[in-house]
């Protein structure tokens, strides 16, 4: 049975701002069958150009910037948190610590997966260095 790129590349896009298990149901695939998707793409010419595409077009919805928002603000909650810690559980901490980590998994999974979408397209410009943000 001959591959769907056109369902791959979207599902392989998706992948990239969800969870596996998520794609595989909402695409009604295995896990197999998106890890072997995973693979045709270092060499499946038209697979790879269709990703680009969808990884692009879902980039665009401005979910970067919502990662990087909220990224921010949890920094500031957990930095008040802890300014304030006599009236702050260990529990609460805990949780925005953990949503931080969470968060920078994400926005560093995205960053990586851009670099890799540059590398492979040669009309993209290349990557700027950001500055890191100060928290006051």
């Amino acid at each position: 049975m001959k591959r769907d790129n056109t369902k791959a590349a979207r599902a392989l896009a998706e992948a990239a701002y969800s969870t596996d298990a998520k794609v595989c149901e909402d695409h009604g695939i295995t896990l197999r069958t998106l890890q072997n998707w995973r693979a045709a793409l270092k060499t499946d010419r038209e697979l790879s150009r269709l990703f680009a595409d969808a990884h692009r077009e879902l980039g665009n919805r401005g979910w970067a910037d919502e990662v990087d928002e909220t990224l921010s603000a949890a920094t500031q909650k957990l930095r008040a948190l802890i300014l304030g810690a006599q009236s702050s559980s260990p529990e609460t901490i805990q949780a925005v610590t953990g949503a931080i980590q969470s968060l920078a998994e994400i926005a560093m999974t995205r960053d990586m997966l851009a670099a890799r979408l540059r590398d492979s397209d040669p009309d993209q410009p290349p990557a700027t260095a950001e500055q890191p943000r100060a928290v006051n």
